[in-house]
């Protein structure tokens, strides 16, 4: 063998794109055969498993998508990759229907029978692909009533339409015990959306937490070159596509792809979960979402990592730069300008909601934000330092529940520039009393949802945070009319940038110089609807 088959041989032993290219068939949407040459998003999912792999020594994967853009035949060609190269691996799969099954195995079987390297077969049929000289195989089976592969040792496991599995948490309770933890072996878990709710939804949430070893891996629609539509000359933009255009880069023959789409599967809504733009969007609960997509894909636009990242030192009011610090800043206090401060205020408990407070200066532009757990007497003294750190800025908690117990540490501590509710007393003969701290009811929550809807709308929300755009993407109108985050999400940073909008728009004028409030009038208009 000369030095260059050697090279080759090697190539097609570690390089999975190079093996794929050179040995593996495909068929075509089409229905004739190519070699197979990963696209975009299969480029895509391939880098990232591979990162994964050289940092934590396996792949633990959940691959959230749209229809038809080739996760699964990029998985099925990395699997036998692995077990065809290798000695003594086992790959499993696991589908949500019989059709699905039976499709997948043929596209393994295409592979095998295309490849001019494949490794001889001791046995073959509808359901398993086995080479004896290397003791590897590859097996497929549907995921039913009945749990399967738990008796199995497994090195390789795909799941394919998780989201659609009957009985999904029992089959993988089961499925993935056959896998151990260790050095090489690969899970990935793929499905396009199917509501909320489900193994799979909880699985995508718990990795957009940081929880476990999973990585999300998401796959927006518009990579796919096939999904674009000639657009007639005539064609106009409607304000949400142009939105679209600024913010993902997508032609006009992509947005005809996408109208006519949605008129095929007569829903927006439908299209979103079948053809989703982000990870957030894929999920249709119940409820409409108070923020526009498109508005948000304009304010994430706005966003940029923080100058900062620190803890906030109580006793001497200072910033001590931490790389896992609960508050991050955008912008350090500044002499010359002005500040107002927005908090949501949590019970404090390891599994319970974050308290959150959002700084924002005389332009209504977001400079801080402290975001952690913490009890709500703690966090009164960290808001003391905060405001004073920032110029003794107008503050705004939120008095409901455990707020109270954070005002009273500011008020015992003598903080100077606490906001003040005006409450009309009736059984005091009509007479208006304040009270310290913003109450949030049925009637103030809209006031202040509709005003950070108004200003988003109109890109002048100022928010340099990408997790709070996260948020105000599972923000949800329910069926009742009341907002709240959609089930297993937060709404922290919604909540404390909302009261942070709106002590900005009742900042005082009677401290430090005069400023003009360039959102006041337009933030106090009525709000968009839904």
């Amino acid at each position: 063998m000369t030095p260059a088959e050697q090279k080759k041989l090697r190539a097609l032993k570690t390089n999975f794109p190079y093996f794929a290219k050179s040995c593996l068939n495909i068929r075509t949407k089409k229905g004739d055969e190519k070699r197979f040459e990963l696209n975009k998003a299969q480029n895509y999912i391939h880098k990232k498993c591979e990162e994964q792999l050289a940092k934590i020594g396996m792949v633990r994967a959940l691959i959230l998508k749209g229809r038809q853009q080739g996760c699964s035949t990029y998985t099925e060609a990395r699997f036998y990759h692995k077990v065809s190269q290798n000695r003594g691996k086992r790959a499993f799969i696991l589908t949500h229907e019989h059709e699905a099954t039976a499709n997948l195995f043929d596209m393994v079987r295409r592979y095998h029978d295309g490849n001019p390297f494949a490794p001889s077969v001791s046995s073959s049929n509808a359901k398993e692909l086995m080479f004896d000289k290397i003791d590897s195989g590859y097996k497929v089976g549907t995921a039913g009533n009945k749990a399967v592969g738990r008796s199995q040792t497994l090195q390789l496991f795909h799941g394919s339409e998780v989201g659609f599995w009957p009985n999904g948490e029992e089959h993988l309770a089961g499925v993935l015990q056959a896998v151990p933890s260790e050095s090489g072996t690969e899970v990935i878990l793929e499905s396009t959306a199917n509501g909320v709710g489900g193994v799979f939804y909880e699985m995508v949430q718990a990795a957009q937490r940081g929880e476990g070893n999973y990585q999300l891996i998401f796959v927006p629609w518009f990579w796919q070159p096939e999904y674009v539509m000639l657009c007639p000359v005539d064609f106009v933009r409607t304000k949400q596509e142009e939105q679209m255009v600024e913010s993902l880069g997508l032609t006009n023959n992509q947005l005809y792809w996408r109208r006519n789409k949605i008129m095929e599967l007569r829903s927006d809504e439908l299209f979103r979960q079948e053809y989703p733009i982000s990870a957030n969007e894929a999920f249709i609960s119940s409820g409409r979402s108070v923020f526009v997509s498109t508005w948000l894909m304009a304010a994430r636009d706005e966003c940029y990592s923080p100058t900062m990242t620190a803890d906030l030192q109580i006793e001497s009011q200072t910033l001590i730069e931490k790389e896992d610090g609960c508050l991050r800043v955008w912008e350090a206090p500044q002499s010359n300008k002005r500040y107002v401060i927005g908090a949501d205020v949590a019970e404090g408990l390891d599994k319970g909601d974050f308290s959150c407070a959002d700084v924002l200066d005389e332009n209504g532009d977001q400079v801080a934000q402290w975001h952690g757990k913490i009890s709500p007497d703690h966090f009164g003294d960290l808001l003391y330092a905060l405001g004073m750190l920032y110029r003794r800025a107008f503050m705004g908690v939120e008095r409901n529940n455990h707020g109270l117990t954070t005002l009273t540490i500011l008020k015992n501590k003598g903080y100077p520039n606490l906001y003040m509710q005006e409450e009309l007393e009736r059984e005091y003969d009509g007479k208006q009393f304040k009270k310290v701290g913003w109450l949030t009811t049925s009637r103030s929550k809209p006031l202040i949802i509709d005003n950070l809807a108004s200003i988003t709308r109109d890109s002048e929300s100022g928010i340099r945070c990408l997790e709070t755009i996260d948020e105000m993407e599972t923000y949800v109108v329910h069926a009742n009319g009341s907002t709240n985050s959609r089930h297993g999400y937060y709404d922290d940073r919604v909540m404390s940038y909302a009261i942070a909008c709106e002590m900005y728009r009742r900042m005082p004028r009677n401290y430090g110089h005069t400023v003009v409030n360039i959102r006041q009038f337009k933030a106090a208009q009525t709000g968009v609807g839904y």
